[in-house]
């Protein structure tokens, strides 16, 4: 068999997945090794990109005095776009490709700032780093009665907490933001609530740096004629909605931050103050260098930070981070792990997941809250021990 360059390329690439995997398997932190464009990058070795002109969930643009839907759609299996003018109170729609799934919402009357601190509800299931993948956020949220199978709130007076990441990777961004986007308002009106968090994959889409953006997005977008950029930007339903969310919450003594919390980063700041300035950086722009080295949205911002996941900080460090802003906890996506952990004597939680695989296989895992005691609950809503 002759030995050419695509055979070269994948036994090079499946060599440096195992020295990755087994550099970091005693730690039980995961590194991702994926990432996509046109023609995506696998370490930078060349790792097509698949996907295409599909359908989506609609893109609502201000335009002056008008509301613009935009929207990739299939009618009978024929994929076509569809842009119209609608008014406020029009039931929308998102047909799920991924799962033959749909559901129906409609835009919110008023987006208002999130608060940065609430009370402790009964029960929290807290998720993150969901990347676009429909699949398994439905089961997460159908297996344990968050939504019924019309993807509606049932789950009363309790919160769900998302810790960042449900851009990009994946092929369902936007049907994701939009099923959270009606959730966060039927919660609202029962009591309940659901928590945004802004993680580095909304930082970047936010501010158009698209580095794992898939195919299907850019050739939506010239189909609709409708610059991607557009998308989130401040003329959009989701850019405002998004604009709205906080990076840092804490519920009742419980941190919730994307990345976490570096020892070094200034105490000054009230946790609203945190939220608030991080929003003002979306629309700033910066060069890389001035990017990088921004307190709020840098390298070792609670956006960015990985210092805690892995383990780099000392136990008085985490503990007195946590002092500072009056929490017992901190939880944490951004950084996978092989299971839900704990770290620091239990004052920090990673339950960032390799949720892709996992829904693959038919199951999936998030944090669960209750009378004080943290578990690993699983699609069927069977609890396990945090170790």
């Amino acid at each position: 068999m002759k030995f050419n360059k695509t055979h070269f390329h994948s036994l090079f690439a499946i060599i440096i997945f195992i020295g990755i995997f087994a550099m970091n398997s005693d730690s039980g932190i995961i590194n991702r090794v994926y990432a996509f464009s046109r023609q995506g990058v696998l370490l930078n070795l060349i790792y097509e990109d698949s996907s295409a002109f599909s359908p989506d969930g609609p893109v609502i643009i201000y335009q002056n005095e008008k509301i613009v839907r935009y929207q990739v759609i299939s009618d009978d299996g024929k994929i076509s776009t569809i842009t119209q003018e609608i008014k406020k109170g029009d039931s929308l729609y998102c047909y799920v490709d991924a799962t033959s799934d749909i559901f129906k919402f409609k835009l919110q009357d008023t987006l208002l700032v999130e608060d940065a601190e609430f009370p402790m509800p009964e029960k929290i299931l807290a998720i993150s780093d969901i990347e676009g993948n429909f699949r398994g956020l439905k089961m997460i949220l159908q297996g344990n009665k968050i939504i019924d199978e019309k993807f509606n709130w049932i789950f009363g007076n309790n919160h769900l907490v998302l810790v960042g990441d449900f851009f990009d990777r994946g092929l369902n961004v936007t049907e994701c933001l939009w099923l959270i986007y009606k959730l966060e308002y039927e919660s609202m009106k029962v009591g309940g609530k659901v928590h945004f968090l802004l993680g580095n994959h909304e930082l970047m889409n936010l501010k158009g740096q698209l580095k794992y953006l898939r195919n299907k997005y850019k050739v939506n977008a010239d189909s609709l004629n409708l610059d991607y950029s557009e998308w989130y930007s401040q003329n959009s339903e989701l850019g405002r909605w998004l604009r709205t969310k906080n990076s840092i919450e804490k519920i009742g003594s419980i941190l919730f931050v994307h990345a976490g919390i570096n020892k070094n980063f200034p105490k000054e700041f009230s946790l609203q103050e945190i939220n608030d300035s991080i929003r003002k950086c979306v629309d700033i722009e910066f060069d890389k260098d001035q990017q990088r080295s921004n307190v709020f949205i840098g390298s070792v911002s609670p956006l960015w930070y990985r210092g805690i996941a892995k383990q780099e900080e000392t136990q008085y460090d985490v503990e007195n981070t946590l002092l500072h802003f009056k929490a017992d906890k901190m939880i944490i996506g951004h950084t996978i792990v092989d299971e839900i952990k704990y770290l620091y004597n239990q004052k920090v939680i990673d339950i960032d997941l390799y949720h892709r695989n996992n829904s693959d296989r038919g199951e999936m895992h998030a944090l669960w809250i209750e009378d004080g005691k943290f578990y690993s609950i699983d699609n069927y809503g069977v609890k396990s021990a945090i170790y």
